[in-house]
């Protein structure tokens, strides 16, 4: 009898226990996050020197995009929305672009407001429509974790692109919804269009809103949303700092031109970061039928529609070699805030009060919460226990030495040997001016790919244009373009483990 009744009590209360878990977790989340934040190391979101350095050009008063194809060889693959506003907070507080841990907490605590702000944003909206309190929370919850797990919203222009995803479905509920508005869709095309310019991937919310629109045959919506966003995107190229347009788009599209491959898709974004969270995309499969076999209503049918087309990229992206499961993270709000939505609707409650249902919901939940926070955890404890702080000084003495007894000018190139433990990331931002392929992992692909050609860079070295080269004491120095340095340097001097090469003219 009390074991009945413990199971009742487990049955009655599990949401209620789930949301106490999964606000626990999340509390937990916050302090890794907030210490690998202010930690130094170089790189907690995958990539991270790729936002740093347009922000610190930009903080310098320096242009992002350059012809890839010439020195510094810079290949600067986002467009410039994320950080021109983090670049101007930096020149509002008075942060210059060679203060370069300042650089990184800016940009890392804008990335986290944009994640909470979505997160409750999502909230919000869901306790809105559905009169649900707990299971907004707890949708929302959900929501943040899974974005810590995958960790790419972290100091990078997907914090900013996720939340304009969240606004953009709040804008197209409001000209949907019975008696809604349809002036509301200028703020959604306006929300896409500037959702592209933080992130190419964007893109797909403003066809989504197209897509919608043929398929009910809205031919006047279409064109004249069209055109309207036509214009806004005018606006953007004249007052945003893309240099040229050729050279805009010439780097943000060159810059993710890489070639498909099946091992690297599985590899880095299917066995580890989605065949996890199966539940949730089979879920979406099985409530998108019910929807659009019963048409349920249009903002729900348009939120389907965004599903489907924004999981159909996602993967077919993914699937590009240097790609991650970062284009799956639009999808992830949409599903989460379609599914919820499905849940709460009034036609279903019959179907989700059953005690095996909110058990089996609220035990997923749990374990979900549990195996992020986890996860977050164990991958954060060596950024923020390492001692990174070391090669910060050390990078930054180097930096200095090239400066202020070298007198280093500009335009005189510096080219920087990375090591296997991060040595030589913080060199590309200390010598953000100077630093020649500064994203040496993107001139790879680049270059393997064909889409760019480096003959330049040999010739540099043929002609001993490159002023110095910097490696770790006693390393050879190499490059990622594999050209043989042969008798191009001679040795000057060593500053801390670093040995520096000289041109030998």
């Amino acid at each position: 009898m009390e074991i009945n009744k413990s199971l009742i009590w487990v049955r009655d209360k599990s949401f209620v226990i789930a949301l106490i878990f999964g606000l626990i977790s999340a509390l937990i989340l916050l302090i890794i996050k907030f210490q690998a934040s202010i930690s130094y190391h170089p790189d907690i979101s995958g990539s991270e020197g790729s936002s740093i350095v347009p922000i610190q050009l930009l903080v310098s008063g320096n242009p992002i995009y350059l012809d890839p194809e010439d020195a510094p060889f810079r290949l600067s693959q986002y467009a410039p929305v994320y950080s021109t506003i983090v670049a101007t907070f930096c020149k509002v507080v008075g942060w210059s672009a060679l203060e370069v841990h300042k650089i990184y907490l800016a940009s890392r605590l804008w990335s986290n407001l944009f994640v909470l702000a979505t997160v409750g944003l999502v909230g919000v909206f869901l306790n809105r429509l559905t009169k649900k309190p707990f299971i907004a929370i707890i949708a929302s919850l959900y929501i943040f974790h899974v974005l810590s797990f995958w960790f790419l919203t972290t100091s990078r222009p997907d914090s900013l692109l996720i939340l304009l995803t969240t606004l953009f479905i709040f804008s197209s509920y409001n000209a949907l919804k019975e008696e809604g508005n349809r002036i509301w869709f200028y703020a959604a095309i306006f929300i896409a269009v500037t959702a592209f310019f933080v992130k190419q991937s964007g893109a797909i919310l403003a066809i989504s809103a197209g897509v919608y629109w043929i398929l009910n045959r809205e031919w006047k919506t279409l064109l004249s949303l069209t055109a309207f966003g036509m214009v806004v995107m005018g606006l953007y190229l004249v007052i945003l700092p893309i240099n040229t347009i050729d050279l805009f788009f010439t780097n943000i599209i060159g810059g993710v031109a890489n070639s498909a491959s099946w091992d690297w898709f599985y590899d880095w974004t299917l066995q580890h970061w989605l065949l996890q969270f199966a539940p949730l995309i089979i879920a979406n499969v099985i409530v998108s039928g019910y929807i659009i076999y019963y048409r349920y209503s249009n903002f729900l049918l348009f939120l389907t529609l965004c599903c489907f087309l924004t999981f159909v990229f996602a993967t077919s992206t993914a699937f590009k070699i240097g790609a991650g499961v970062g284009y799956y993270q639009d999808y992830l709000i949409l599903s989460v805030i379609q599914i919820t939505l499905f849940i709460a609707h009034s036609a279903n409650t019959y179907r989700f009060q059953q005690g095996f249902f909110k058990i089996a919901a609220s035990f997923y939940m749990i374990f979900a919460f549990l195996h992020c926070t986890l996860f977050v955890f164990m991958k954060y404890k060596s950024a923020i226990h390492s001692n990174f702080e070391r090669n910060y000084i050390d990078e930054r003495n180097v930096s200095e030495y090239l400066y202020h007894e070298k007198n280093l000018k500009p335009r005189e190139w510096v080219y920087i040997c990375g090591g296997n433990n991060l040595e030589g990331y913080f060199l590309n931002h200390f010598l953000v001016n100077n630093s020649l392929i500064p994203f040496a992992d993107l001139v790879y692909l680049a270059n393997l790919n064909g889409t760019f050609r480096f003959d330049k860079f040999e010739s540099m070295v043929r002609r001993r244009e490159i002023k110095y080269v910097i490696s770790l004491k006693g390393i050879v120095p190499t490059n990622i373009l594999n050209v043989d340095f042969a008798n191009t340097l001679k040795y000057s001097s060593t500053v801390g483990p670093y040995d520096i090469y000289e041109a030998d003219k």
